[in-house]
């Protein structure tokens, strides 16, 4: 299967490369749905949302103002991401706690002091002392070169091991789901927004939490990536 992605990104980058416009307008999307994706920790309604007319200075009176908030800092978290893609970056502790320093607003903004339980996933995060070394961890695993070229795989780890290692006291969610769509990216594939109901996404990332229902995260992730690749070629090339 990853041979799909490989032709796909082959393709994308052709058509880059012919209008150089495209990726701009691409990025815009993409913007678009990783703050999606990111919500959905957020709220139950977050893919009805209309977040392309909010960007672009549109009001929703039923959207709570703390949400107006986190789009307006996640804008501020995906220049940060695009610069670092840019100069080649991969994912490391200090672009999370930097990204976190945005969120929460707070410039010195770092792991969690406390012990907590994060009742969304029913899950009892490692101890606070912990969260260093384990991140560490699982950064060196995905990046290792015995770690196979599974990109989808090493993308769902890495949401699922920063939520079961939940290193900030806030925004640890949404900051899984973010830090997945910039390891698809500098994989030269497309972030994704994660179409799926709250309650059942929850439900899911529990189970895998556990042990259980890791194939079935595992098919919905590729199935999302592989489409999001389609559509977007689709698009380009009508465009062109």
């Amino acid at each position: 299967m990853q041979s799909e992605f490989v032709i796909m990104k082959h393709q994308l980058a052709d058509l880059f490369k012919e209008n150089r416009d495209l990726r701009k307008a691409v990025r815009e999307v993409n913007k678009v749905d990783m703050i999606r994706g990111s919500m959905i920790i957020r709220n139950t309604r977050h893919d009805i949302i209309a977040i392309d007319r909010i960007l672009e200075g549109e009001l929703q009176k039923d959207i709570p103002i703390g949400d107006y908030v986190f789009i307006q800092n996640f804008c501020s978290v995906l220049e940060m991401a695009y610069s670092n893609l840019e100069m080649g970056n991969s994912l490391d502790k200090n672009l999370l706690v930097r990204a976190y320093r945005i969120l929460a607003e707070d410039p010195n903004g770092s792991f969690r002091k406390s012990n907590p339980v994060v009742y969304a996933f029913n899950h009892v995060p490692p101890h606070r002392t912990d969260i260093d070394g384990l991140l560490t961890d699982v950064l060196r695993r995905v990046y290792s070169s015995e770690a196979g070229n599974n990109v989808v795989m090493k993308a769902m780890y890495i949401h699922n091991k920063i939520i079961d290692i939940y290193p900030f006291d806030d925004f640890s969610g949404e900051l899984a789901v973010f830090a997945m769509n910039y390891y698809l990216m500098g994989e030269d594939l497309m972030p994704v927004s994660l179409p799926i109901e709250r309650q059942e996404y929850l439900d899911l990332v529990a189970a895998c939490l556990k042990g259980s229902r890791q194939d079935e995260f595992y098919e919905f992730l590729y199935k999302t990536i592989s489409d999001k690749m389609q559509r977007t070629i689709t698009a380009c090339s009508e465009v062109i």
